[in-house]
C-alpha cells in the first residue's frame, strides 16, 4: 500500500504494475508513510522494490550497497532471496491431511512428478542419494543467499528502511523464510536475525577468485543504528587461509562521530577498505572483522578463493581451433596449450576440437564436416551454446536429432534455481558432487540451460527451478556419436578466461577428458551415417 495521490484526482496506476516501478506525473506524489503527529500521508521516501539475478555478481552486490533514490532515502520495500520448494515433503504433508485432490496439491505433484521423470533419466540419485536429500540441500541453501543479500543492503547509507520479501511461500512460490506449512526453512532464520542485527560488520572481499599473488580489495563496513555512542573503538582485521595462515593481521581505531545539528550520523558507516595481495596457498581464505572493546557486532565474516596457476593441469593433446576467436588463441598460446587453426582437408587423424562462439564459415557445410569428424574418433568441447544459433533458432545446429530448446531457468533472487555437479574429471580439483556454490561458481553459473534433447551418455552438470513452476536444463553434457563424442557447455567458461581461475580449471579438464584415447586412426563412418545426417536437419 502506497497511502494515497494527491492533491488532484487520482490518476489510474493499473498499468504501472512493474515492481517498483510507478509513474512520475507532474502535480501528484504518492505518500508512503505517516510520522508522528501526522494526520496525513507524507511523500517523504523513496519507496522502491528491487530485485536482481542469481548468483549475485560484484556488480549486483555493487547496486545493492549503492542503490538511492533520486531525492529522497530509501524505504526498500521489497527485496529478498528465495528457495527451492520442497516438492516430496510437500506431497506428504496434503497426503498426511487427506488433501491430495486439493487444487493446489494436484499442481504441485505434477511438479514433483517431472522433477521425478528428470532424477530418474539424469541418474541424479549418484550426486544426492535421494530426493529429499536433493530439497534439503537446495532449501537450506537458501540462508547463505539471504546473508549475502543482507549483508549488501546494510551497509548502504542510502536505505533507511527495509520490507523483506517474504514471510511464507505463498503463490505456489518458494519466497518465504518460511513454507506454505508454516517451517521454519533451516538456518534462514539465524541468516536473518544476523543479517538485521542493529550492530554489524558488512564485510566484503572482491573478487572472489583470484589467482595467487593477485589483488582482492577489502572494504568493512560497521552498520550502527544508535548502538554505539559517538568514539572511537578498536577494530581488529584479520585474512586466514588454509591452515590458520594469515596473510593480513590489522588493528585500527573507527571513529563514530557527533550527530552534526538535525543531521543524523548513518546508519552505515565505511571503516576499511584497501586492495591487498594474498601470498599463500590455494583454498578458501576468510575476511574477518571485530570490534576489541565497547559492542558486540553481529557479522563479520566473508569468503574468497584463493587459486595456484601452478596447480592447473597441464592439457597434452594439441588443440584444434574450428571457427574464428583470435583472443582465444592467443589464451591458449599464451597458457601452454598447443593450439592450431582448423583446416577443412581429409581427416588423417583424431583430433580434439575446441569450438568457440563463433561457428567455422560454411554454415550447414561446417557443421555436417565436423559431426562426419566426431563421427570417425574425433572429439569436440563446445565451449558456448551460441554457437549453434540457426536463423533465430538457438539450438538449430546442435549436432542432436531432438534439439529441445534453450531456456532461462532462473527467476532471479525470490525464485532462484538449484545448480548441481556431479562427481566427474570435468570437475577434477573443484568441489562437486552436489549443489554448486555461489561463491566458488559465482563468475562462471549461467542463466540458461539446455533442455529436451537427446539423453546423452553423461549427465555432468544440471540446473532445476522449483521455486516458481518447474523448469530444469543440463548446463554440461557428453554425447558420443559413431567413434567419437562431444561435450555441450552453457557455463560461462569463455566470457571468464583469463579473470577467473574456476573457468580456466573448467576448460583444461573439459579438453583433457574429451581428448583422452584419440592415439587410434580414424574409423570408417557408420553405414547409416548419412540417413542419421539428414535426421539432424541442418
Amino acid at each position: 500500500t502506497y497511502g494515497h495521490l494527491k492533491p488532484g484526482p487520482n490518476p489510474d496506476l493499473s498499468t504501472f504494475r512493474a515492481y517498483g516501478v510507478l509513474p512520475t506525473i507532474p502535480g501528484v506524489y504518492i505518500g508512503s508513510l505517516s510520522n508522528p503527529s501526522s494526520a496525513q500521508w507524507e511523500d517523504v521516501l523513496s519507496d522502491q522494490h528491487h530485485y536482481l539475478g542469481v548468483p549475485h555478481s560484484a556488480a549486483a552486490i555493487r547496486e545493492l550497497r549503492s542503490y538511492q533514490g533520486v531525492d529522497k532515502p530509501v524505504f526498500l520495500s521489497e527485496y529478498g532471496f528465495g528457495s527451492a520448494i520442497d516438492l516430496v515433503r510437500l506431497a506428504r504433508f496434503y497426503e498426511q491431511l487427506g488433501a491430495e485432490q486439493a487444487e493446489d496439491a494436484r499442481l504441485f505433484r505434477g511438479y514433483l512428478d517431472q522433477f521425478m521423470q528428470d532424477w530418474d533419466r539424469w541418474k541424479m540419485v549418484d550426486t544426492f542419494g535421494s530426493p529429499e536429500e536433493y530439497f534439503r540441500s537446495c532449501v537450506a541453501a537458501m540462508a547463505a543467499g539471504r546473508k549475502l543479500g543482507l549483508n549488501a543492503l546494510r551497509s548502504n547509507p542510502h536505505i533507511v528502511g527495509y520490507n523483506m520479501t517474504a514471510l511464507l511461500d505463498h503463490g505456489f512460490t518458494g519466497e518465504g523464510v518460511q513454507t506454505a506449512f508454516r517451517e521454519l526453512k533451516p538456518g534462514t532464520i539465524d541468516a536473518v536475525f544476523d543479517g538485521l542485527a542493529p550492530l554489524r560488520w558488512c564485510l566484503f572481499a572482491e573478487p572472489v577468485t583470484v589467482y595467487e599473488k593477485s589483488p582482492v580489495r577489502l572494504e568493512a563496513v560497521l552498520v550502527n543504528e544508535d548502538v554505539l555512542l559517538p568514539g572511537s573503538y578498536p577494530v581488529h582485521l584479520q585474512v586466514t587461509g588454509p591452515d590458520n595462515v594469515q596473510p593480513f593481521d590489522r588493528h585500527i581505531t573507527l571513529t563514530i562521530p557527533q550527530a552534526n545539528g538535525p543531521e543524523e550520523v548513518p546508519f552505515a558507516l565505511p571503516a576499511f577498505s584497501e586492495e591487498i595481495t594474498i601470498d599463500g596457498p590455494p583454498g578458501q581464505y576468510r575476511f574477518l572483522a571485530t570490534l576489541e572493546k565497547g559492542g558486540a557486532a553481529g557479522g563479520g565474516e566473508t569468503e574468497f578463493y584463493v587459486f595456484d596457476t601452478g596447480s592447473m593441469p597441464p592439457v597434452e593433446p594439441e588443440v584444434t581451433l574450428w571457427g574464428k576467436d583470435a583472443e582465444l588463441t592467443d589464451w591458449l598460446q599464451k597458457n601452454g596449450i598447443r593450439v592450431r587453426p582448423f583446416q577443412p582437408d581429409d581427416m588423417t587423424k583424431r583430433e580434439l576440437v575446441l569450438a568457440s562462439v563463433q561457428p567455422a564459415a560454411g554454415d550447414a557445410e561446417a557443421f555436417m564436416d565436423l559431426v562426419r569428424r566426431i563421427a570417425r574418433g574425433s572429439a569436440v568441447v563446445f565451449l558456448s551454446e551460441k554457437v549453434f544459433v540457426k536463423q533465430g533458432d538457438p539450438t538449430g545446429y546442435l549436432p542432436l536429432e531432438h534439439k529441445g530448446s534453450l531456456v532461462g531457468l532462473g527467476g532471479g533472487a525470490v525464485y532462484p534455481k538449484n545448480e548441481w555437479a556431479r562427481r566427474h574429471p570435468i570437475f577434477s580439483g573443484l568441489p562437486c558432487g552436489g549443489l554448486m556454490d555461489h561463491v566458488l561458481y559465482r563468475e562462471v553459473i549461467p542463466e540458461m540451460a539446455l533442455s529436451g534433447q537427446d539423453d546423452p551418455a553423461e549427465v555432468v552438470a544440471g540446473a532445476i527451478n522449483t521455486s516458481q513452476k518447474y523448469g530444469s536444463g543440463l548446463l554440461i553434457s557428453v554425447y558420443e556419436l559413431g567413434t567419437g563424442r562431444f561435450i555441450l557447455n552453457t557455463l560461462k567458461i569463455r566470457e571468464n578466461l583469463g579473470k577467473d581461475p574456476v573457468a580456466e580449471r573448467l576448460l583444461r579438464n573439459m579438453l583433457n577428458y574429451a581428448g583422452r584415447d584419440l592415439t587410434q586412426p580414424p574409423t570408417e563412418l557408420p553405414a547409416d551415417f548419412e540417413t542419421r545426417m539428414k535426421a539432424l536437419n541442418f
